[in-house]
């Protein structure tokens, strides 16, 4: 039996993008980028950023424009990558998962894990939280856009037969980590509209700060 990374990297990566490729138009440009918004409403420029579920670099490219930033992306779609290597040639972009990211240690100020987590295999949450936080700097910036439903549970994945959707708080996968902490967390709606009695529709955008320095004070209590 196939695991979903593999399904994703062999075929269902590329259906994806093709899907939504009018979504990632360079042409398509008027929308604003709402991570983006964000991190300027909370006073936080990246220098230099990861983004895990990046497709063909569109919103990457809208953080170099806002920021300056040297940027990086990966994503299982190789059509995806091929697409954003000519149209931002300043961005630097792979083809791969986040369980296994190609970077030296501490090598991003800030990471993205971009509306990606909800498709990948259980088995391989723990490696991934481990490869985030490996490829984070001390004091970086880790923002997690996702599902945000009020209890974790799953779906079937409309558009691949086995596959499912896995809806949960995924900043929960380093906030049992005294060396993160939330700063900001925005819920929005999927299809445009939030209403309170659709948990099914809930996003977030969970902004997260990390520093191992202030994990654990030295005896507070003495």
């Amino acid at each position: 039996m196939f695991s979903q990374k593999d399904i994703f990297l062999s075929c269902e990566g590329d259906n994806y993008f093709a899907r939504n490729r009018a979504a990632y138009s360079a042409n398509n440009e008027d929308d604003d980028d709402d991570i983006v918004t964000m991190l300027r409403n909370i006073d936080i420029s990246p220098n230099k950023i990861l983004e895990i579920g990046c497709s063909n670099g569109k919103h990457l490219g809208k953080m170099q424009q806002s920021f300056e930033a040297e940027c990086y992306g990966i994503d299982p779609s190789r059509q995806a990558i091929e697409e954003g290597a000519k149209l931002y040639p300043g961005i630097s972009l792979q083809v791969g998962t986040a369980d296994e990211l190609p970077y030296n240690n501490g090598n991003f100020d800030t990471i993205i894990l971009g509306f990606c987590l909800y498709l990948c295999d259980r088995k391989d949450l723990f490696k991934i939280a481990y490869e985030v936080d490996r490829c984070l700097t001390d004091t970086g910036t880790l923002i997690i856009k996702d599902f945000y439903p009020p209890f974790p549970y799953k779906k079937t994945y409309s558009h691949y037969d086995g596959v499912y959707s896995y809806k949960m708080d995924y900043s929960r996968m380093f906030l049992w980590n005294p060396a993160y902490w939330q700063i900001a967390n925005i819920v929005s709606s999927h299809s445009g509209y939030l209403l309170r009695d659709q948990p099914d529709e809930k996003i977030a955008i969970t902004v997260l700060r990390k520093s191992e320095d202030s994990a654990y004070p030295d005896a507070p209590f003495k």
